[in-house]
């Protein structure tokens, strides 16, 4: 039995948004939203999610537009941070959130930033997970190469080898730990494997890149110096470099962070420090 209830809820456009929410628990803890990375959907943060709940959160997670359960964009421009924040703060006003802690990997960190920004009633702490206001490039490639692979493939053995060939170098994970990351990023359609997200986000990422739409996102990184930061960085990140990291430590009075030894772009939250680091953080 699921501890969350599945809704659709309405973007400013129209489109079908899809979230999952872990209600019940203690009012009187805060509620927690998290974010997910590009490619990525609700289901990265089940293990987390359901603790967290166990421990008296009301716990919100969503699909982006063009992922997971959420309808599919006809006009791939739509797949930009200006309208993916316009999504989230339709959900979280849908769902009456207020003062919660975000939870924000990959592009979620960026937009956690954003939210501090345009609804900082929405925001009491933030948890960045593997991101910061500068980008690698190289890694930012790797990302665009890997969106825009819409390849259909017979069997989940297969959707492991496309996820091996784009981010072996990362993780040292063993065979089960790639199958359940399989499961929960590609899907059964027609008898083949393909993505859990529309490939057409990567014409948006290249059209930024074409067009140089480089832009600073320090201010929104200094959004957040009157709240509680928790940073992850995973050591073996190609997204996120080690002298961001460091850079960021020194700039907020109240952030703090770790670092998760073999381990890449992106650490899953279910690591053994990494969890407890976000218990300690959410409970502080």
């Amino acid at each position: 039995m699921n501890n969350y209830i599945e809704k659709e809820i309405g973007a400013a456009d129209g489109l079908r948004l899809y979230t999952r929410d872990y209600r019940g628990g203690d009012p009187a803890k805060r509620p927690i939203l998290c974010l997910s990375g590009l490619t990525r959907n609700s289901q990265d943060f089940e293990n987390i999610a359901d603790h967290l709940h166990s421990l008296g959160h009301r716990v919100v997670t969503l699909d982006y537009r063009g992922r997971g359960k959420s309808e599919y964009d006809a006009n791939w421009e739509n797949y930009n941070p200006t309208v993916y924040v316009s999504d989230i703060f339709n959900v979280a006003s849908a769902l009456g959130l207020h003062n919660c802690h975000l939870i924000g990997t990959s592009l979620g960190g960026l937009l956690s930033m954003a939210m501090c920004v345009v609804s900082p009633g929405l925001v009491h702490s933030v948890i960045l997970n593997d991101v910061g206001p500068d980008l690698d490039e190289t890694g930012v490639e790797k990302i665009i190469a890997y969106t825009g692979d819409g390849e259909s493939v017979a069997d989940l053995e297969g959707a492991v080898q496309k996820l091996k060939k784009h981010y072996k170098d990362e993780h040292g994970f063993v065979d089960a730990d790639w199958h359940r990351i399989a499961k929960k990023t590609y899907r059964l359609e027609k008898g083949r494997y393909v993505p859990s997200w529309d490939v057409k986000i990567a014409d948006s990422l290249r059209q930024s890149a074409a067009n140089d739409q480089k832009q600073d996102l320090w201010p929104y990184f200094y959004a957040l110096a009157e709240r509680p930061v928790l940073l992850i960085r995973g050591q073996a990140s190609s997204v996120f470099n080690r002298e961001t990291y460091l850079r960021m430590l020194e700039r907020l009075p109240h952030i703090t962070g770790i670092e998760v030894k073999d381990v890449g772009h992106a650490p899953t939250l279910d690591e053994e420090d990494v969890r407890q680091a976000v218990l300690n953080f959410i409970s502080a």
